[in-house]
């Protein structure tokens, strides 16, 4: 008599199954780094930080003494706060941010003497200029729209970067912006770059400059300077409160000779030294050197070549909470690169090769032992 069809055991469908398995954690391993994460390799649409940095013994022009016989300098303390949040267009090729920039005096120094900023001093009673004693010493808007991989402006389509240095005015367009300013791109590479500074509207040479530590953290240096430029030209705009042309007599420059007005003209220039988690871009720490003076135009008769008035001089260092902050905010934005990236395809890159072979074993038993052979040949003569 015939016997019927031999049933399928469940250990003739082990080494199948296992093939199967181990195939699929194979293809799990490859296309982890490759398709999930690249999407974590971009800005994130939820960017949302803060800055804070300091600088102490900075000089700064006292704006009440524009009402006075003869310019003022004070020494202050001041805080250069900035906050960077991901605003609208943004989508998932680009982001835009909007950074808010304000610099603070906590306290002046005027005639060897501390005091509040906004306490009355000589000028501030003049109620015909605009108000001078106030904590606020420059104040600048910037709005950009990256691509989110590279990190670079992206102005076509509803992209565009403008820059608003008084509140009371339009913002500046800026149509031809490159190079990096807030953030680097996710693996940044150890090279020369480029950085946009939004004071001047200038793009500059971003220097790689080896290797440095913040809060444990091996991180990248680069540096830019910012050359002198005259904030005067055309349609530049500046903060609230500030003049780019100050028109006054030569007496209050502290000129001496006859009695005639001078016109001077603010000048900047700079410099950034940044510190860069080049795995995801992250500014951890930052020196921001900053000379803002006003000068004459090149052939004034009677004024000294070298004339300087100072508007504001000043070091500013993130504190060191902002280095933690930042610092934290780099590893939170690596640990899913790291878990996705390569921990997880390790494991199961792992388990995948070792499903293969126990499926291929399972499928073909010469493979196994001799004793193991004959453990599977009883049990599958049992089951028959």
């Amino acid at each position: 008599m015939q016997s019927g069809p031999r049933r399928w055991s469940a250990a003739d469908l082990a080494g199948p199954t296992l093939i199967f398995v181990g195939s699929f954690l194979i293809a799990v391993t490859i296309a982890l780094p490759t398709l999930l994460v690249g999407n974590f390799r971009e800005i994130p649409l939820s960017t949302d930080f803060t800055t804070v940095a300091t600088a102490e013994d900075a000089t700064v022009l006292d704006r009440c003494s524009l009402a006075t016989p003869r310019a003022r300098t004070a020494g202050a303390d001041l805080v250069r706060q900035q906050r960077v949040v991901a605003v609208q267009p943004s989508d998932s090729h680009r982001v835009t941010l909007q950074a808010g920039t304000s610099v603070q005096a906590e306290t002046l120094k005027i005639d060897d003497r501390e005091v509040d900023p906004e306490d009355p001093r000589p000028g501030s009673e003049d109620e015909s200029a605009q108000p001078c004693n106030e904590a606020t010493i420059d104040a600048i808007k910037d709005r950009v729209t990256l691509d989110r991989e590279t990190a670079e402006p992206q102005l076509s389509s509803r992209g565009a970067s403008e820059i608003q240095y008084d509140s009371d005015q339009a913002p500046v367009l800026v149509p031809d912006r490159r190079g990096f300013t807030y953030l680097l791109p996710f693996d940044t590479s150890l090279s020369d770059h480029e950085f946009f500074d939004p004071v001047t509207r200038t793009t500059v040479p971003l220097a790689y400059d080896g290797e440095t530590e913040v809060e444990g953290k091996t991180v990248a240096r680069f540096r830019a300077e910012v050359p002198e430029t005259d904030l005067a030209r055309e349609a530049l705009g500046r903060p609230v409160g500030t003049d780019v042309v100050i028109t006054r007599p030569a007496s209050w420059f502290g000129i001496d000779g006859p009695a005639r007005e001078l016109t001077a003209t603010l000048r900047h220039k700079g410099s950034w030294d940044l510190a860069v988690d080049a795995t995801t871009g992250t500014i951890v720490d930052a020196t921001i050197v900053v000379d803002e003076f006003y000068a004459f135009p090149d052939g004034t008769t009677g004024v000294p070549a070298d004339y300087r008035l100072p508007h504001l001089q000043a070091t500013f260092a993130y504190d060191e909470q902002t280095q933690s902050e930042m610092t934290r905010l780099a590893s939170d934005l690596a640990t899913p690169i790291t878990v996705w990236g390569r921990v997880v395809p390790i494991v199961t890159g792992v388990l995948g090769v070792l499903a293969l072979i126990a499926g291929a074993v399972l499928i073909n038993p010469a493979w196994l032992p001799e004793r193991w052979r004959r453990t599977a040949t009883g049990s599958a003569q049992h089951d028959a």
